[in-house]
């Protein structure tokens, strides 16, 4: 079997840019749009992913893991009702809403979905921060009066992190990815998110955007729990990640060959079959596929589910 890649899909947001053209050298639908996220793997209704190239193009990644799960993905998956991961590149050009996806109990109580994810860093401006984490010290009251009264920077954690470096978010981490990065995100597919803060941005009329205070609540206060768990902020327990390092003409494929995995790029460029992936591209490699190989020295990020 060959590895395959997906169309992009350009979600415009408020805190977008144009960063995946500057700095990647994509061609996006347009250059006046603020193009926030590109979704490269995606499992979701609203966001189907669609093969560009091989013997599935023009298939979506539903219509595969329904129908042929076991001979492109690998056995083991039939708890999975859609296909595990979801995969994006995230512009900031400002920062995002201060937000936190829910832990199990939250999740099930409000009918959403459990998010854990990690960002690898493409690209971070000299000022640039990372947001993640409350003072331990503060109180659901504290926090609610916080984003009642547009003061939340006076609780919330920063960093700075340097390209190739990475955060892992866990289900119910209040965090926000400040202005001036270019992400790699790798995460569960999930779309569930409450938003906590939003740096008191408003629309044309004056109006903010929708709040999800009584759900984050639940969420923060559940991680806080679950963080007092030995691994719970370490363990990454729903997908596995390995970062490789690879000289030129290096070939290389997924640790586990009878399980696919996903291949991100995240400086050089890699190749198979003729086909030639740059920095910020995602690969699925199906189970028992051929090898791929560096095209130039370079970093790719292996992932699978556990």
């Amino acid at each position: 079997m060959q590895p395959f890649r997906f169309h992009s899909i350009y979600q415009p947001r408020i805190w977008g840019g144009q960063h995946m053209r500057t700095l990647l050298g994509r061609e996006l639908p347009d250059r006046e749009t603020a193009y926030g996220e590109a979704w490269e793997i995606s499992d979701r209704p609203e966001a189907m992913s669609m093969v560009r190239e091989g013997e599935w193009e023009g298939t979506g990644l539903h219509r595969l893991w329904e129908e042929r799960r076991e001979e492109i993905f690998g056995p083991g998956y039939e708890h999975f009702p859609r296909f595990p991961l979801l995969c994006k590149i995230l512009d900031a050009s400002e920062n995002l809403s201060v937000q936190v996806h829910p832990p199990e109990r939250t999740a099930a109580a409000r009918q959403g979905e459990v998010k854990n994810e990690v960002w690898y860093v493409l690209h971070s401006d000299a000022d640039a921060l990372i947001y993640s984490g409350m003072e331990d010290a503060a109180t659901p009251g504290d926090i609610r009066r916080a984003a009642e009264t547009g003061r939340m920077e006076q609780l919330i954690r920063s960093t700075h992190l340097e390209k190739g470096e990475h955060l892992y978010i866990p289900a119910g981490l209040v965090h926000a990815i400040g202005a001036g990065h270019l992400i790699a995100e790798i995460q569960q597919n999930s779309d569930t998110t409450y938003r906590l803060y939003d740096w008191n941005r408003t629309d044309a009329s004056g109006k903010g955007r929708e709040l999800h205070l009584e759900q984050a609540l639940d969420s923060i206060m559940e991680f806080r729990e679950l963080s007092q768990q030995p691994g719970y902020l370490t363990g990454m327990p729903h997908f596995t990640m390995e970062e490789r390092r690879l000289n030129q003409g290096e070939r290389f494929t997924q640790p586990d060959a009878s399980r696919f995995a996903i291949f991100t790029v995240l400086e050089g460029s890699v190749s198979w079959n003729g086909k030639t992936a740059h920095q910020g591209e995602f690969i699925l490699s199906p189970a028992r596929a051929d090898a791929v190989t560096a095209a130039e020295p370079g970093t790719v990020l292996l992932s699978t589910t556990v």
